[in-house]
């Protein structure tokens, strides 16, 4: 960690040459899960060919080492240099909440780089965004991504416990921040099932239940890559109370903006993901 915490102060420039190293290894050398990043893209894509989908592959690897880089760099960045490499665009469905004294919860999905999106949401916004996470094994990782997270007033918020820390905090006035696009656990229950990226796909039912439970507005953060190390995050309102419970309203939108969001940056999500590690059989 004094390694990594020497390296997070060095500039940008010098840590997009090693990114491009590491890159240059992980896909040529290493084959850091390629067998996974190749097929979730050809399965998502079935209208690309080989050569297409290798050159996204190599692409891949490229921003994935980026976002690696950046989000160490994010451990020291400054606020100013933040809010200068992340542009926030459509703000007024966001602000207009936050003008009336509401808590909001924002969906993003693991598009490069949503570490620097929520730091920089903070800074935007003028109101912590809190970040519900995956706890990992590795603590001293574990302490690396609470501390950056915080930086600039978030409190991340573990996954397991989720609605009772919610439930507490938004009688202040917080940004939820749910990143809805991951895998629900195999003996998981309660989950959405659609189509997306051409495969069938199960989501959290908390990204639905969430927003009903607290009665709070829900607004997307679609981010993509405008250059190396600049940003720009789409906000658009997706739902709001008073809400139907007897259906699905929010997962159904959610899932819409993402795919478009993948779809018109395809080498900007997490493709080493096992996304579709179990078909659908396998969970019932």
């Amino acid at each position: 960690m004094v390694l990594l915490r020497g390296m997070a102060k060095l500039p940008l420039s010098v840590l997009y040459v090693i990114s491009g190293i590491v890159a240059f290894f992980a896909y040529h050398v290493i084959r850091y899960r390629y067998k996974v990043i190749f097929t979730n893209l050809q399965q998502s894509f079935p209208e690309k060919d080989d050569r297409e989908i290798r050159k996204l592959t190599r692409q891949f690897y490229l921003n994935l080492t980026d976002w690696l880089v950046e989000t160490l760099r994010a451990s020291e960045m400054s606020a100013g240099e933040l809010e200068k490499r992340v542009r926030f665009v459509n703000t007024g469905v966001l602000d207009k909440h936050l003008e009336q004294g509401k808590s909001v919860i924002t969906m993003a999905t693991h598009q490069f780089n949503w570490e620097w999106m929520l730091l920089a949401g903070s800074l935007r916004f003028k109101v912590p965004v809190d970040a519900v996470y995956t706890p990992v094994s590795n603590k001293k990782v574990e302490e690396f991504i609470l501390r950056t997270r915080s930086r600039f007033g978030g409190l991340p918020i573990p996954k397991d416990e989720t609605l009772p820390v919610v439930a507490k905090r938004i009688k202040e006035q917080r940004i939820i921040g749910l990143v809805a696009d991951q895998m629900p656990a195999k003996d998981n229950q309660h989950k959405y099932w659609t189509t997306f990226l051409n495969q069938d796909t199960a989501f959290f039912m908390g990204a639905e239940s969430l927003p009903k439970i607290t009665k709070l507005p829900v607004v997307f953060m679609a981010v993509h890559k405008v250059k190396r190390g600049y940003y720009e995050v789409k906000l658009e309102e997706i739902a709001q109370p008073p809400y139907n419970y007897q259906e699905n309203q929010i997962l159904p939108a959610y899932v819409q903006r993402a795919e478009q969001l993948i779809r018109a940056n395809p080498d900007g999500w997490l493709w080493s993901h096992r996304r579709w590690k179990y078909q659908r059989g396998a969970y019932e």
